[in-house]
């Protein structure tokens, strides 16, 4: 960035809490198989650190993880997932499923290391459990992280699961990955989707109790509407775009999107820019890509009110000063810009979070 926009975005930041909905990949090869340590900041990549979140001017964070498949030496095998493995026959996935042998063994294995980085770097960041851990981080300006997961395999119908993984600081699930689970249906689900069951109902229950925020980011239709009107606090989609804009499964309809504002939601556009060869850091972002999600965010805003739009960039945090500066450019005030980069997202954290 150059010919000022440096200076607009401290200036941006200074005033205004910068939050990514979903910024930190847990399951990620560096953090599962390199063993990288989260406070040590690393050259090499545009992805995310403690040391580089604080650098980008963020003040809160979403980092996420969830079940991963593994063999029995317990390393990863990131590129045999049954999304990047396919079958000789029409491209055939050669799994029709992504379960896990151990769902809960591997997501809190995921979260302990997670943890052991936040336990060791107090200096650099601070989990966040409850509203007055979210206000009190935003006061002393540290990185403020919220630790998350996705698929209900790993708690299946015990609420009692959910409640101790609340008092470890869980903070956010991302209902689904792909296909059917025992609540509720993944996006690619279409053929005979019942919506919320009532097993799903008793855990959306008890995830409002245990202050834990609920992301359909990859529940299909019928299970997010269903949803939306059956949580008695606010939701979220954490990192999808406007369906009629790109179609695909995993983005959101205009419906799902008007639900969410009307119970007080919000929608984390994701935005499409693409990271440089072997994730180096940026040196700049293509301008037609970032035209691209001005155009989502235009979109949305049309949709659901300026209130109900955030970000999440799905692990892509080193874009938000680029993107920050096409939205102002686009010609949105900067206290509109500062509810879709941040304001919206901390009121639905402080509806939701325990006090």
């Amino acid at each position: 960035m150059n010919d000022g926009t440096d200076e607009r975005f401290a200036d941006f930041v200074r005033a205004y809490p910068l939050c990514d909905m979903l910024g930190l990949n847990l399951t990620h090869p560096r953090f599962v198989i390199d063993h990288i340590d989260l406070g040590q900041r690393d050259d090499s990549t545009c992805r995310g650190d403690f040391v580089k979140f604080a650098e980008w001017g963020l003040r809160v964070v979403m980092c996420k993880g969830g079940p991963v498949l593994y063999d029995d030496n317990f390393a990863a095998l990131w590129p045999r997932q049954p999304e990047h493995r396919r079958g000789r026959a029409e491209s055939e996935p050669l799994y029709l499923s992504s379960n896990s042998k151990n769902p809960t063994q591997v997501v809190l294995a995921l979260l302990d290391r997670f943890l052991c980085d936040v336990e060791a770097h107090t200096d650099k960041v601070r989990l966040i459990h409850t509203v007055a851990d979210l206000d009190k981080a935003l006061r002393d300006r540290i990185v403020a992280l919220l630790m998350g997961s996705n698929r209900s395999d790993w708690f299946g119908d015990v609420p009692g699961v959910l409640r101790m993984a609340a008092r470890l600081g869980l903070r956010m699930i991302t209902l689904n990955s792909s296909g059917r689970e025992l609540g509720w249906d993944g996006h690619d689900i279409e053929r005979g989707s019942g919506g919320l069951s009532d097993v799903g109902a008793k855990m959306i229950d008890q995830m409002n109790r245990s202050g834990i925020l609920i992301d359909l980011a990859h529940t299909n239709e019928s299970s997010s509407l269903d949803i939306i009107s059956y949580s008695q606090r606010p939701v979220i989609d954490s990192h999808s775009n406007p369906r009629v804009l790109e179609e695909s499964t995993r983005n959101t309809s205009d419906v799902v999107m008007r639900a969410l504002a009307d119970r007080g939601g919000l929608l984390g556009i994701i935005p499409g820019i693409t990271r440089p060869e072997r994730e180096q850091p940026y040196t700049e972002v293509d301008s037609d890509q970032l035209a691209v999600v001005v155009r989502h965010i235009d979109y949305a805003v049309d949709v659901m009110g300026i209130e109900g739009v955030g970000i999440g960039t799905h692990f892509n945090s080193a874009c938000l000063p680029w993107l920050i500066e096409a939205v102002l450019q686009a010609g949105y005030t900067e206290a509109d810009a500062a509810k879709i980069f941040g304001g919206n997202y901390l009121r639905i954290l402080r509806a939701v979070l325990p006090v």
